[in-house]
């Protein structure tokens, strides 16, 4: 039943995002034909200016760093060591750019507890405190750069602060007010191990004495988001596009980044991110053609292949690091014994 359901919504997901790539392609402005489109897209993507695009890279490389880091911060009685966040992270954000909905934060929980033996309540808490930061920095950064560009928008900075504060607040004592039920249901679906999760998610996600490291994690997150949407600039000045206001970038690459958290993307986020990217550059008064005939929304696919192509190939360079890793542990775990000497 269960795999049904991911089945299902997996299918869902993928349709949804063929769906919206054929009917945004299909309207592109600047083409007369989807195929005129993915070819504009393409040639967008080879002629991008390889110095600007390696500082994006950088950029989104330190936001990486800076996310792994995070991670140690945040880990809850059972530390994640630097050296096993960082190829997780990359893993994470790389699978979170080809699987559907979401099912990459499934993956992040299990890296965790197979590398690292984080339990799964404890590694969901901290995957749901790390989202709830960064819908507050995210707020602040992007409230920020509106109020500094015209100042229009700027309502929806409060109102992600405000969702993230809240959660972090409320998430312990929802958890225990809905313990009784969730036990039930977690025991008949899990039987005998259910309530294990469930206590563990409610232990670490309590800010009871850690209202420090909680702080510092959020510092990390304000940096980390700083970089990210500085990358964005940058992929579109790569692909010729200057001239659109920094605060504009940066709110329509958070609309984009929101969109794709929802659980309703297919494979490779195709269509449900340009839906994102296009709406929100749609918000901020930016549509159809802006210079010199490009469209708007195929710089979102271009943007999208350039972005997906740095998360995966640091996913690629991560894996053989987590698999080292698991090749020390193991070794740690059943230590070789040393020959018996020959009395004789």
């Amino acid at each position: 039943m269960r795999f049904s359901r991911k089945f299902a919504s997996a299918a869902f997901g993928i349709i949804l995002g063929l769906f919206l790539s054929w009917l945004l392609l299909s309207n592109s402005v600047s083409s007369g034909s989807i195929a005129a489109a993915v070819n504009n897209i393409f040639r967008k993507v080879a002629d991008a200016d390889t110095g600007l695009f390696f500082g994006a890279f950088a950029l989104f490389l330190l936001s990486q760093i800076l996310r792994a880091f995070r991670w140690t911060i945040l880990s809850f009685n059972r530390k994640i060591p630097f050296s096993l966040s960082m190829p997780v992270t990359s893993i994470h954000i790389g699978l979170g750019h080809l699987l559907p909905v979401r099912l990459t934060d499934i993956a992040f929980v299990g890296l965790l507890r197979h590398f690292g033996e984080v339990p799964v309540g404890y590694g969901t808490a901290t995957v749901v405190l790390a989202k709830l930061l960064d819908l507050i920095a995210m707020g602040i950064v992007i409230g920020s750069a509106v109020a500094a560009g015209v100042g229009e928008m700027a309502f929806v900075a409060p109102i992600l602060v405000l969702i993230g504060s809240l959660g972090i607040i409320f998430m312990a004592p929802l958890l225990r007010a809905v313990r009784k039920p969730a036990v039930w249901i977690l025991q008949k679906l899990v039987p005998g191990g259910g309530h294990h999760w469930f206590d563990d998610l409610l232990e670490a996600s309590s800010v009871k004495e850690r209202k420090g490291k909680i702080a510092s994690a959020f510092a990390v997150s304000l940096v980390a988001w700083i970089c990210k949407l500085m990358m964005f600039c940058l992929l579109l000045e790569s692909l010729g596009i200057t001239g659109i206001p920094y605060w504009k970038i940066f709110f329509a690459s958070g609309v984009t980044d929101l969109i794709v958290a929802l659980p309703l993307h297919g494979l490779f986020n195709m269509g449900t991110l340009e839906a994102g990217w296009a709406a929100g550059f749609a918000m901020v008064g930016i549509e159809g053609n802006i210079a010199s005939g490009a469209n708007i929304i195929e710089l979102g696919f271009s943007v999208h292949l350039l972005w997906m192509f740095m998360a995966v190939f640091l996913m690629i360079f991560a894996i053989p690091w987590l698999w080292i890793l698991s090749l020390k542990r193991k070794r740690r775990n059943f230590p070789l014994k040393s020959p018996v000497k020959d009395k004789n």
